[in-house]
């Protein structure tokens, strides 16, 4: 788990040997704008900024409501402990995963700052280069069917971890150049006790979203892409 660091009402979670000053400014947005390396991240990574730390690419997200409580409250939530804050949780959910050799990306720094029975909190992970969302990639080409299948593989592994991505869709998976996956945006993520019924859920919710931005933009997907997929994950 990371090491904390308090600085005022705030909490700052860092790696165990990072002993880095990380300030409190460097989870606001605004601290980066004109910055070198700044650049705003669209797609799942929506609501990130590109930043430059310490001379390597990072992405700073703040954490945000949807929905109508978003409308009201937009960034606080109800603070129940550290331990149940949203990057604790995600920072947990990525710690897990990575020790699982999942390709997601490696947690850096998070900010959570008190304020009576509310917080507000960002994170900090690592930049996956030379990526763009599945979405990205199906807009300017299809993806063979050892591709769809691969991606199918990735997810069964994930899921016999336990891990639960709640907001699976085309924004939250990226690929590269060489065609390797990465999964992003784990905030609200769980882990599940046993695999059961549950984990039909998330792919149900992946192939809506294909199939909605599919209507939308046109992509290069067909329903033999998806049959690759659940062949991977059945395989």
């Amino acid at each position: 788990m990371p090491r904390e660091v308090r600085s005022s009402n705030c909490l700052i979670l860092q790696q165990q040997d990072d002993e880095r000053e990380l300030k409190r400014e460097y989870f606001d947005v605004a601290y980066w704008q004109g910055r070198p390396g700044y650049s705003a991240i669209g797609g799942g990574r929506g609501g990130s900024v590109r930043i430059e730390l310490d001379g390597n690419s990072a992405v700073l997200r703040q954490y945000h409501r949807g929905g109508l409580i978003g409308k009201m409250l937009t960034n606080q939530y109800l603070w129940m402990g550290r331990k149940m804050t949203r990057p604790w949780r995600e920072w947990s959910i990525l710690e897990r995963a990575l020790g699982a050799g999942l390709p997601v990306p490696q947690p850096i720094s998070a900010c959570v700052c008190r304020s009576g029975l509310c917080y507000r909190a960002a994170i900090i992970i690592s930049y996956l280069e030379d990526t763009e969302t599945l979405t990205q990639r199906l807009e300017r080409d299809g993806l063979e069917a050892a591709g769809w299948h691969r991606l199918g593989l990735l997810l069964k592994r994930m899921h016999a971890e336990g891990i639960r991505h709640v907001d699976l869709n085309s924004d939250n998976i990226l690929i590269d150049s060489r065609n390797r996956f990465s999964l992003i945006d784990f905030d609200k993520a769980r882990i599940m006790k046993q695999v059961d019924d549950w984990q039909w859920r998330p792919l149900y919710r992946l192939q809506r979203s294909i199939e909605k931005r599919n209507r939308r933009r046109r992509l290069n997907f067909t329903e033999d892409d998806w049959q690759a997929l659940m062949d991977g994950y059945q395989s």
